[in-house]
């Protein structure tokens, strides 16, 4: 397939086979149904992720700050590191840690507590999204919101992000996500206003960068597409592949390797595909001549198949070596990735301790460009 043929429809059904068509022929092309350039091989992604004074993430237009409001991802240089320099303290292992080791057991094993053993449940709704939405919002301190309401709002959000073709139904999705999200974190905001706490909001807002409310609010808005999508769909995904897979099931399990059958999983299906840069100036990418002011895709998930990096790179392998891209890379690697990985770690590893005889219902349907993952993962 040609990228002049290439549609939004064709890569939320099955992106793998058109980005290895793109690798092979068109490693650099421009695709009008999107309006930008994709990159699809290693190399050139991380050029394009990483070297700023050619391809800037403060993009005019901002797709992403149009969405969610000025945000860190949507902004670079100085303005990017005032963001990430307030927001990270929340998300750092000394922040998160305790959380890890003593909060999110307890949470995993008061949810599959809750299952009923006869009976298929939806890991979806009853496990992996209550876990993700818990981990953002105990790591913010967000408590006026339910975790129903932060877990509707973040799939508003996604929609809104992955919307590619401009659909005016999930861009009015979206706006409600954002509208009722926004009220809900100005809420708490007051709160911490008049009664102090260690929260994680608490040290976003007494940063010495001194964020207004409405950055806050649209930086946590981004933390939600990736700090309770990612995880989410990756615990459902890493489930999956190992319950289709039952001799690297038995691996795991016998060497207790459930950090590589993670780190696997989000290089074999990566949840979030891309990260979005303009051209600065008239430039040449693997041969093809970038016109200044182009939208450039990185396409994070065609890297972490890309032949040139990886072998056999379409197999699940869990002793597979190699640091991957799921997270990014450059100045705007995920500041959650390492809470985002641990989430997922722990809540595979007691699901599978704690229902050694798991099996899937059925196949689920996995969907997606932007965001990929199960619509839902029934098992018994």
């Amino acid at each position: 397939m040609r990228a002049a043929d290439v549609t939004p429809d064709q890569l939320a059904s099955d992106p793998y086979p058109i980005l290895a068509e793109l690798r092979r022929h068109e490693p650099v092309a421009y695709v009008p149904s999107l309006e930008m350039w994709l990159v699809t091989k290693w190399d050139d992604v991380m050029e394009v992720t990483v070297n700023e004074e050619r391809f800037t993430s403060a993009t005019e237009p901002s797709w992403l700050n149009t969405v969610l409001g000025h945000n860190m991802l949507g902004s670079a240089g100085a303005a990017h590191r005032r963001l990430k320099d307030a927001t990270q303290p929340a998300f750092s292992q000394s922040a998160a840690g305790g959380w890890v080791n003593e909060r999110l057991p307890q949470l995993c094993h008061t949810l599959i507590d809750e299952f009923d053993g006869h009976a298929p449940v939806d890991l979806m709704t009853a496990y992996a999204e209550p876990l993700a939405v818990m981990a953002l919002a105990d790591a913010l301190g967000w408590t006026t919101a339910s975790t129903a309401s932060i877990g509707g709002w973040t799939r508003g959000v996604c929609a809104g992000l992955a919307n590619f073709a401009n659909d005016p139904d999930l861009a009015a999705v979206a706006a409600t996500a954002n509208a009722e999200s926004g009220a809900s974190i100005a809420a708490q905001l007051e709160e911490l206003r008049n009664c102090p706490t260690t929260s994680g909001l608490q040290k976003i807002a007494d940063h010495p960068a001194g964020l207004t409310d409405d950055e806050i609010i649209a930086n946590v808005r981004l933390m939600m597409s990736g700090g309770i999508n990612e995880p989410r769909d990756a615990i459902c995904l890493t489930v999956w592949a190992l319950l289709t897979q039952p001799t690297v099931l038995e691996e795991c399990r016998r060497d207790r390797m459930w950090r590589q059958a993670v780190d696997e999983t989000l290089r074999w299906i990566s949840p979030v595909a891309t990260a979005t840069r303009q051209v600065v100036a008239d430039t040449v990418l693997a041969g093809v001549t970038l016109p200044a002011g182009a939208l450039v895709a990185a396409v994070l998930s065609s890297a972490n198949r890309d032949e040139a990096r990886w072998m056999a790179p379409e197999e699940f392998q869990l002793r597979r070596t190699g640091s991957h891209l799921a997270f990014a890379a450059g100045a705007h690697v995920c500041l959650g990735a390492w809470l985002g990985r641990q989430t997922v770690r722990v809540a595979t590893q007691i699901l599978f301790d704690r229902r050694p005889n798991l099996r899937l219902v059925h196949q689920p349907e996995i969907v997606g460009f932007e965001f990929r993952g199960p619509t839902e993962l029934w098992v018994a």
